[in-house]
């Protein structure tokens, strides 16, 4: 039997890029904490747009992930966490105070990045490491 695909709905897919493995030149253009629901516990996003060689055409904008915990109440990251060197790297030194690591330390810079696949049915590129950060 023929699908009457005439009056069907399109389903959107907003999936992420997927770019060849390697490193590359990025610009974070935003990093933020949130609480995720589905693995209950806060999650820190950095979204890179991956630049192509010539520095100017994007080739997409791929995601970071890092994990802050299961306390409801705020994100916590220790020194053994991800999060932690890679901030005190794009910080140029340890926080201040130990209480204080806004993801914004991350934002309108670029960095040398690796670049790597998800596992699963659809994979997609991910920042699987910030290798340095050129700009300050």
């Amino acid at each position: 039997m023929k699908a009457n695909t005439e009056h069907e709905p399109l389903v959107g897919w907003g999936d992420y890029i997927r770019l060849e493995p390697g490193n590359y030149q990025a610009y974070c253009q935003s990093a933020k904490w949130y609480w995720d629901h589905g693995y209950k516990r806060w999650a820190c996003l950095l979204r890179f747009d991956v630049l192509a060689s010539n520095l100017t055409d994007s080739l997409g904008t791929i995601p970071l992930w890092f994990n802050g915990g299961d306390n409801k109440k705020q994100p916590r990251v220790g020194r053994r966490s991800l999060f932690f060197p890679a901030w005190v790297v794009a910080n140029g030194g340890p926080p201040p105070r130990k209480d204080r690591l806004a993801p914004s330390v991350f934002v309108k810079r670029m960095a040398n990045v690796r670049v790597g696949d998800t596992k699963g049915i659809s994979p997609y590129s991910v920042v699987r490491q910030i290798l340095s950060w050129p700009t300050g």
